[in-house]
């Protein structure tokens, strides 16, 4: 994992993005974006690399779900704390490992992997072509590389851009889904393929920021607290503004090793 910023999602941000996404899950759409993101891939007693794990739930779906064997790779030892212990209260700490490693390569072995997935985080990693090559050098023959992600439009960033990203007090290297496309296939996968579901979470956040003005409202006081609560608030609808406007955009993108 390179170019990524260490202890970026403290506490009240974990709390907040899965008390909208779910128990353990810190990317849009939860759960159900992780059946979109494995769709038509057979996953039964296939090892699965996961680039930033967070607090499990995507790693969890993967092996309680699918059959799946997945390491988890996080930056954040809280994270990965969190994630331990999810996955011990669900008697999945046979299928699932949660490593704690530094930004820089993957220290996976070449060729062992048969599918490597990540959710809404490799928008936290500037050069992405190296990342790439990176995750082609530990997949298997024919292994897959499934993802999706945070990305923007074709043109430059606005304020109103600008201001999103400052509230949401993350590091963020944003590109197109065109970029991601190019990038994969000059690093050598082959059966490249995209898909922008940046209309179906822009939807999805407004319903979102909805739900968190009310019924969530006084749910989220009592975990973070006002000052929080307010912040998450003006930062959760400067995300829907960008999204609608379509400046802040999402997609899924797959590969394949040669092999």
């Amino acid at each position: 994992m390179t170019d990524v910023h260490v202890n970026e999602y403290n506490e009240n941000v974990t709390a907040m993005l899965e008390l909208v996404w779910g128990r353990g899950f810190m990317a849009p759409g939860g759960e159900g974006n992780v059946h979109r993101i494995v769709e038509g891939i057979d996953l039964t007693d296939r090892t699965v690399l996961e680039i930033g794990s967070g607090t499990g739930g995507g790693a969890l779906v993967l092996a309680g779900q699918y059959g799946a064997r997945v390491i988890g790779l996080e930056i954040e030892a809280p994270l990965v704390d969190r994630a331990r212990k999810y996955a011990s209260e669900a008697g999945l700490d046979d299928r699932v490992e949660f490593r704690l490693v530094k930004p820089g390569p993957l220290m996976i072995d070449d060729g062992g992997i048969d599918i490597v997935y990540s959710s809404g985080v490799i928008i936290h990693i500037e050069d992405k072509p190296a990342l790439f090559s990176d995750v082609l050098r530990v997949l298997k023959p024919r292994g897959i590389f499934t993802a999706y992600d945070w990305l923007k439009g074709p043109g430059p960033l606005s304020p109103a851009m600008y201001e999103w990203i400052r509230l949401e007090e993350l590091t963020f290297y944003l590109d197109t889904l065109e970029s991601y496309e190019k990038a994969l296939a000059e690093c050598g996968f082959l059966e490249v393929a995209t898909r922008d579901a940046s209309d179906w979470y822009a939807a999805e956040a407004k319903r979102e920021y909805e739900r968190m003005n009310e019924p969530l409202y006084d749910q989220i006081t009592d975990l973070v607290g006002a000052q929080s609560r307010d912040h998450f608030l003006k930062d959760w609808s400067a995300m829907v503004r960008v999204l609608q406007s379509g400046e802040l955009r999402s997609g899924y993108f797959r590969g394949t090793k040669p092999g």
